[in-house]
Order: C-alpha cells, then sequence, then structure tokens
C-alpha cells in the first residue's frame, strides 16, 4: 500500500451537462467545472478525466441524487469526484456545501484519515466558507452509544485548498473558513442533543448541558428551577410538566455581544413528548425525543455567537419539560393561566410545544427585544403543507420574512412564509377561556403560529419558525446524513448578518 492511500482528494464536478454546462461540445462531456486533482505542478491534472466523464455520462438525468466515485491509481492520493448539479435556485455557495459534504461521507465510508476538498481559483469568500461547513457537516454521526469497534473513522484531518500553485491564504477566506468550520460544529453539536434519547437529555441534563457550554465557551446562563417558576407564574410550563417525574426548567443564556436591546431567540424544548394524556400512537413514538430541536438550535446559536464574538446581543429563552401521561397530569378541558396572565384552554395535551411557548415569548418581551425569534417542531400540519424541504415562517413583520427567506436560501436551510390573517383567529376561540390551544385540522400549522401571537403582540418584532418537516432527516443527501438536522443555527446567524 502506498503512502498516501489514506489521503483523498474530494473534487466537485458538475453533473448538469445539457443545461448550459460548457463541457467538450464534440462529446457532451464536462467534468473540470470546479476544480482539479492536481497535487502538484508536475503531476498530471487530467489522470482521472476519461473515467470522470464517463460516469458522469452514465448518471444522465439521474436528477438530485448524492452521487460520487471513488477514482484510485497507485502513483495517486484516492480521488472521489463528486458530481454537483448546478441549479438556479441554489447559490454556487450551496452547491459547494452540498459537495463537500457529499465527498467527506464518502471519505469517511472509505476509511480515509485526511480528506482536502479542492477548490478553483477565483472563487469568494462565501464559496469557501460553504464548503468549510460542508466539510463538517457531512459526515456526522451520532456514534456515542456504540462499541468502540463499531463507530466508524472519520478523516481526522480535513481541509480546504485552491487548485493550481499554491499561494498565501488572504486573511479573510481565512475568517471566512473560520466562520463555517464554527458555525456547522455549533449545528453538529444541536444535532447531537437531538440525537440524544429522552433517558438522557431530560430537562436537568439540558440545563446542565448549558451551564457547560457556558463555562467552556464564555457566555453567560442562568437556569430556573421549578420552585422559581412557581413564585414568578410561568403557570403554563409547570402545567405541561405537571405528568413528569423529570422537573421543568427554565434556561436564559446570553452572549453580551457589544450590548444593546438584544435579539432574542426561543426554542421550545420537549425533551420527550409522548402527547401526555393525549396520547399519540406508540408507532415512532420514540423519535419524539428530537422536540426539543429548537431549544438545540437556539443554544447552539447562543455557542456559535460567543466563539465568533459577534456583536449582537442575543439571547436565548428555553422552556424545558417531559410531556408525559400520569394522574397529576394536564387533561384535555383544562384551562391554564400562565406568565401573561391569559387563560388557555387545554382542548389537546399533545398540543403542548405552543403551551410552553407561550410563557417563554411572554418572558422574552419583558427583556426589551430588538427582535423575537421562535424554533419549535411545533405541528405535524406543517409537514402536511411544507414536505421536508424547508420551514414554515409566520410573522405580521414581512422585512423579517424576507430576510429569512434570503438567508435560508444561502445557507441550504430554507424557509417558506404562512399567513397570520386575522381570517382564521377565530379558530382559536374558546368558550371558557380567552384562547384554545388548538384550532382544529385545517390550517393548523397557521393556527398554531396565531396562538403564538397572542403572547408578542403586534409591537415587537417577531417570527415564528416551525421546523417540524427539517429538524430529521430520514435519508443522507448532500451535507446532511440521515438523522437529525440542527436547522436554524446557521440560518439564524445569517440573517442576523443580514439585518445588521
Amino acid at each position: 500500500m502506498k503512502e498516501n492511500s489514506q489521503r483523498a482528494l474530494i473534487v466537485p464536478l458538475r453533473g448538469d451537462q445539457g443545461s448550459g454546462s460548457d463541457g467538450d461540445p464534440a462529446t457532451g462531456r464536462d467534468c473540470t467545472l470546479f476544480g482539479t486533482a492536481a497535487t502538484s505542478p508536475d503531476q498530471s491534472r487530467e489522470w482521472w478525466s476519461d473515467a470522470a466523464a464517463t460516469w458522469l455520462d452514465g448518471l444522465r438525468g439521474a436528477g438530485e441524487a448524492s452521487d460520487w466515485i471513488s477514482l484510485g491509481r497507485d502513483d495517486q492520493p484516492n480521488v472521489f469526484a463528486v458530481r454537483g448539479a448546478a441549479r438556479r435556485d441554489r447559490p454556487v455557495a450551496e452547491t459547494f456545501r452540498r459537495a463537500a459534504g457529499i465527498g467527506i461521507r464518502a471519505a469517511r465510508q472509505r476509511g480515509m484519515d485526511e480528506a482536502v476538498f479542492v477548490m478553483p481559483p477565483g472563487l469568494g469568500d462565501q464559496q469557501w466558507q460553504a464548503a468549510a461547513e460542508g466539510l463538517e457537516l457531512g459526515d456526522w454521526r451520532m456514534d456515542r452509544f456504540f462499541s468502540e469497534d463499531q463507530r466508524g473513522h472519520a478523516p481526522p484531518r480535513r481541509s480546504l485548498r485552491e487548485s493550481g500553485p499554491a499561494e498565501g491564504t488572504p486573511p479573510a477566506r481565512r475568517q471566512a473558513v473560520r466562520r463555517g468550520r464554527i458555525l456547522a460544529r455549533a449545528q453538529n453539536v444541536a444535532r447531537e442533543l437531538v440525537a440524544l434519547p429522552g433517558n438522557e437529555l431530560t430537562p436537568a441534563a439540558l440545563a446542565e448541558f448549558a451551564r457547560r457550554e457556558a463555562d467552556e465557551t464564555g457566555f453567560a446562563v442562568e437556569v430556573w428551577e421549578e420552585g422559581r417558576l412557581r413564585e414568578e407564574g410561568f403557570g403554563a410550563i409547570l402545567a405541561v410538566a405537571a405528568g413528569s417525574e423529570q422537573p421543568p426548567r427554565l434556561i436564559v443564556a446570553e452572549h453580551s455581544g457589544r450590548g444593546g436591546d438584544p435579539v432574542v431567540l426561543v426554542g421550545k424544548g420537549v425533551t420527550f413528548d409522548t402527547g401526555g394524556i393525549s396520547l399519540k400512537p406508540p408507532a415512532k413514538m420514540g423519535d419524539m425525543k428530537y422536540d426539543m430541536a429548537g431549544a438545540a438550535a437556539a443554544l447552539c446559536c447562543i455557542r456559535a455567537a460567543a466563539q465568533l464574538d459577534i456583536p449582537q446581543r442575543l439571547i436565548a429563552v428555553v422552556p424545558a419539560v417531559e410531556n408525559m401521561p400520569s394522574g397529576r397530569a394536564v387533561k384535555p378541558g383544562d384551562v391554564v393561566v400562565g406568565l401573561s396572565g391569559k387563560s388557555m384552554e387545554v382542548d389537546n395535551t399533545d398540543a403542548e410545544g405552543r403551551l410552553i411557548l407561550s410563557d417563554a415569548l411572554t418572558f422574552a418581551r419583558e427583556l426589551s427585544p430588538a427582535a423575537i425569534l421562535d424554533f419549535a417542531t411545533l405541528t405535524g400540519a406543517c409537514v402536511v403543507a411544507l414536505g421536508k424541504h424547508c420551514a414554515a415562517v409566520m410573522t405580521r413583520h414581512p422585512e423579517i420574512a424576507d430576510d429569512l427567506g434570503r438567508a435560508g436560501t444561502q445557507t441550504g436551510e430554507r424557509t417558506w412564509p404562512l399567513p397570520l390573517w386575522t381570517d382564521y383567529r377565530g379558530q382559536i376561540d374558546s368558550e371558557i377561556a380567552d384562547v384554545k390551544n388548538t384550532g382544529g385540522r385545517a390550517a393548523g400549522t397557521i393556527t398554531a403560529g396565531l396562538f403564538l401571537a397572542e403572547f408578542v403582540g403586534d409591537d415587537v418584532p417577531w417570527a415564528h419558525l416551525d421546523i417540524a418537516g427539517v429538524a430529521w432527516s430520514e435519508k443522507a443527501g448532500g451535507w446532511q446524513p440521515a438523522g437529525p438536522a440542527g436547522y436554524g443555527v446557521r440560518l439564524a446567524h445569517e440573517w442576523l448578518r443580514i439585518r445588521g
């Protein structure tokens, strides 16, 4: 075996022949859009080209499949050629992010010790940041509970380099790559939190995670336990937690930045959701460990903000509970009064997320926020409406929806707006309370958003992101392995960058 046999070059190739590519007009072959595999000036830049072109020819019409092939030669490093179809609705940065993710996953599958992603010359900092993100995101795997010999072999060394002669790295590019790695690693931490089973990640354990991260990363955290929540009047959080042996927590994490009014990120933190008395069907109930994906996103946004030392003051507010049935559990038909003083009829105990968020959003309002953004795996109706490709965004402030849309396109964590028209408000009217926690099957995502809007008001810039469809992926594709997505970390930071 040659000395360099465990080193891989990841070479992104264009796979969109017939749609405006600049390949050889005589053959239709195009295998060098994004880079070459030259490792030094005297090595052939094309030893792999014929094999790659033949492979691409065989993929014509194959759509968006995550395709790669290993091209090897005894006197060369392994080359993983990755097909990256350019699309008009996808920024070039996202194409590079996806290609890097596919390539690093291939390198892991083949047991490589080192992976180098080859970047073509002339790219901007956003493309370099995106490729750095893909190299971190693409091969994440939850292997904590596997035996040592079952954990697989992730390439311990991974890097980016520009094709052609080696030159110095511009400082702006170095900063872009650093930013990409920090954001992607924060997203991977969020993925790990979401993947943890309910017996490992209780509300108290989530609070301890926040404390550890604060100590290691340098942000502030405060944890409110059950006694203080009762004293302060967090009736909705206490009602949802009543059926569980695990007491609730309110986690408040802050990156101080340069001061000023904070942007507040609210994350739903139901560490396990049985549905309570309105019990969910047993099939796939185990997946309900990911009902705290919003909390993971909010907390890991703070982690990344501290590491990047962004100027914006940023606060995460996480209501953490477990939703369980018992003799003490809240029941359908109960009326709960939360921190806002509003009464809420509990029509369905499986609509618990909006209850705990009502307290968290009321608390967030008291922080004099510049804006509030909440993340929640809130409704199955969102998956029905939008599938698994984007989150629903609901707001009465169109500029926030526009900025989130731009941020989603840039990061690959896309959003799509749904209305908060008052026409739907009657669906959550209650005959015995100020508001009811469900509005029936019709427009379920919208009525959930309208319920949350009751606790924010029109004067605070706020948007609700229903991430039920994007919190978890059943299959690998691009930079997303199968499993939790960690959705929202990079989206929120790009949104913060856009809003200035």
